[in-house]
């Protein structure tokens, strides 16, 4: 998943990191005809996905409507904690109406500009040019923005995922018992208000500003990010080895191994979407 490569190898180097494409997204076909896109439909996906690769528990970690998928994963029991980037789902309406609005035009803008996507991002202008929601544009790799306008402007799933979250309520928040970090840039114009809004739903979740940072902070400051999430991550190993031990349990087999072959990592696994 080309938005995660940014943090990816900073996430690797103590655990196994799963980056998925969502249903309608990068190289993932979409949800099946008749099942509208919500993020519980997104979240069953991933769901069957991870049990389709024995993945039982796991941290998981995600940017905009991928934060909002994750927070739905969390109120199922398998989470070890939840990374809750810029997440979306608490809008007005009239928020909403602007979101959906801004996401249709860049949509467009991408179609547009899909034939000569090769040329625009090959230069540091071009990138800064389509990629405005982000702070740092330039910083992105040619070959990465290449795909990425692309993706955006091919994604099949595209417009009905943007319809379906016009309407779409998160709900059952109260069932989240992990430990949850939400990371907003400060400079966020898409959903700006939305983390201060979970916070008053998510037991003991925290919140962490990004100063400076637009709506995908994982590009435009991938070391702060980065090292955020893993002190996060690190943090809420501890806190679940402290609770282990109080109840008499134990990690299982394969909260404890790392991928075969490979040195032993971090318990649980990292998924990202």
């Amino acid at each position: 998943m080309v938005g995660w490569r940014p943090v990816h190898d900073a996430l690797s180097d103590d655990y196994d990191v799963i980056a998925f494409d969502l249903p309608g997204f990068g190289h993932s076909p979409p949800l099946p005809p008749g099942v509208a896109p919500t993020a519980v439909a997104l979240a069953d996906a991933v769901e069957r996905e991870l049990d389709r690769l024995g993945v039982a528990q796991f941290h998981v970690a995600g940017y905009s409507l991928g934060a909002r998928v994750a927070l739905e994963l969390a109120t199922r029991g398998r989470t070890h904690s939840v990374i809750a980037i810029a997440p979306d789902g608490l809008g007005t309406p009239l928020e909403r109406v602007h979101q959906a609005a801004a996401l249709m035009t860049g949509r467009t803008l991408a179609r547009l500009l899909a034939p000569i996507a090769t040329q625009l991002t090959a230069t540091a202008a071009g990138r800064s040019l389509f990629f405005m929601p982000r702070s740092h544009p330039w910083q992105l790799p040619a070959e990465d923005a290449r795909q990425l306008l692309l993706n955006f402007a091919e994604a099949p799933g595209y417009l009905e995922t943007v319809q379906a979250a016009m309407f779409d309520v998160p709900t059952r928040l109260e069932r989240i018992t992990c430990p949850v970090l939400f990371m907003q840039g400060t400079a966020e114009p898409l959903v700006s208000m939305h983390s201060l809004r979970f916070l008053a739903f998510v037991p003991h979740a925290q919140l962490q500003w990004l100063p400076g940072l637009s709506h995908v902070p994982i590009s435009d400051d991938p070391q702060l990010v980065a090292s955020q999430m893993v002190a996060f991550l690190k943090t809420a190993a501890k806190q679940r080895g402290t609770r282990s031990r109080a109840v008499g349990t134990r990690s299982t087999p394969h909260q404890a191994a790392g991928r075969p072959g490979r040195r032993p990592r971090s318990p649980g696994r990292a998924v990202s979407g």
